[in-house]
């Protein structure tokens, strides 16, 4: 098995290039971008153009939606509230907006099976980034899938018109470079080959800092559902086709002379280019057939069956798909498959984010045997007033203010530290006001 940082390059950079054409088309799909209905070989610009109006995005709303119940608010670190760790981690938080790379890297991972958390320095300080897996690549440890034993990160630096590569193994890393040879603005066709070692070996502390957060049995969200996107799309370029024939009339011709007046052939394909809007030059005494006004309403029907399909396969609400009204029995059972899929989801994101932590505390040379973990908003949504009476509820039951705070009213940790301050100041206050204490002191 490989070992140094020379002998995995050549084996991730195989790796990255055999997955890259379904991770571009999972991309596609995720930003809207998927592929073209086809309804024939003879088309044009135009005609491209317009097929283009048939999609509609229901991969990314898929993802939006389950990662919109995914929301990481804050870290902790076992029960010491004021501890080093604690400290060096709100900072890393605060400084690297984790709250943003988090949401990154969890709806990359929904929306192409996964994507990749590195814990890296700068000016001696943690810097975690949110990676696609366009760019990193990692051998997995087979017990726990989210480290690496070895992970590869290739990049196009445009200004110095360079191809880098990072690898990583155990305790020891290696950058390696390339001539550009495209003018793509990215990494050129393959990762594969003519890679020369750029600089010594670095060594330092620790495992691998690369994190795989990989979905659910390596698929995207929407994967197994394809097919029924594409049929939805192709439903809906079909509407869309009829309604265009009709507002420009469907015509069907008789008795088309084979020759013009010169004797020259008609290649009549060219001259009757049928597409919405094209418009017919004929002859005077050519008859046109034009076409009845057909009904779409089945067509329109057709659209939401196959959108209520694809809900009901996704495990998420009709709504996100058709505003339209939904029974609120319908719209409970949705609403609960759709959470139970974010809590999944979050359960395993956890892991790799936590792992992420670890390595920035390492850096920062702070040791502890206490539990790291990544706090994340309540997936279940529910309003204010829902909130107010679970709270009182909670309290009643015996539940600490501090439990109620981080689990009924979602606060981050900073968030409850400030709360719980302004508690006390607002106790003193009333103390002193109903004379329990003095005024401007306390003697206790």
């Amino acid at each position: 098995m490989a070992n140094t940082p020379e002998e995995w390059l050549p084996i991730l950079t195989k790796r990255m290039d055999a997955r890259a054409p379904k991770i571009a088309e999972l991309r596609q799909y995720a930003s809207g971008n998927a592929p073209l209905p086809e309804l024939g070989k003879n088309t044009r610009a135009s005609w491209e153009a317009f097929r283009k109006k048939a999609r509609t995005d229901y991969a990314g709303l898929a993802c939006q939606s389950i990662a919109g119940r995914i929301v990481p608010i804050g870290v902790e670190v076992g029960t010491d509230r004021n501890s080093p760790a604690v400290t060096a981690l709100r900072i890393v938080w605060r400084d690297n907006r984790l709250s943003v790379v988090f949401r990154d890297v969890i709806r990359t991972m929904l929306a192409v099976r996964v994507g990749y958390l590195i814990t890296g320095i700068r000016d001696g300080e943690p810097v975690i980034t949110s990676e696609p897996p366009e760019r990193v690549i990692t051998a997995p440890d087979p017990t726990q899938p989210w480290r690496a034993r070895a992970a590869l990160k290739a990049w196009r630096d445009n200004d110095a018109e360079m191809d880098y590569a990072l690898v990583w193994v155990p305790g020891a890393r290696q950058r390696f470079s390339r001539n550009v040879k495209t003018d793509s603005g990215t990494i050129r066709g393959t990762v594969t080959g003519d890679w020369i070692a750029d600089g010594e070996v670095e060594e330092y502390d620790g495992p691998v800092p690369v994190f795989a957060v990989e979905n659910e049995d390596g698929r995207a969200e929407f994967e197994p559902h394809i097919d029924v996107i594409d049929r939805i799309n192709l439903g809906k370029l079909q509407r869309l086709v009829l309604t265009a024939y009709q507002a420009f009339k469907a015509r069907a011709l008789k008795g088309l002379p084979e020759k013009d007046e010169e004797g020259n052939d008609i290649d009549w394909s060219k001259r009757l280019d049928f597409a919405p809007g094209a418009l017919i030059d004929l002859p005077t005494e050519i008859d046109v057939w034009e076409s009845d006004a057909v009904d779409i309403r089945p067509l329109l029907e057709g659209e939401k069956t196959d959108a209520k399909d694809f809900a009901a396969v996704m495990q998420l609400p009709v709504a996100t798909f058709i505003p339209d009204n939904q029974s609120a029995e319908g719209a409970k059972g949705a609403h609960k498959g759709e959470i139970q899929r974010a809590k999944d989801r979050r359960d395993r994101v956890k892991a790799p984010m936590e792992a992420s932590l670890l390595a920035a505390l390492r850096i920062l040379g702070i040791e502890g045997d206490e539990t790291v973990e990544v706090k994340f908003e309540n997936p279940e949504y529910v309003s204010m007033a829902e909130k107010a009476t679970a709270a009182a509820q909670a309290k009643a039951g015996g539940k600490s203010q501090r439990w109620i705070d981080q689990n009924i009213w979602n606060m981050s940790p900073d968030e409850i530290d400030r709360e719980e301050t302004d508690r006390a100041a607002e106790q003193l206050q009333t103390l002193a006001l109903t004379g329990a204490i003095p005024s401007g002191g306390t003697n206790i």
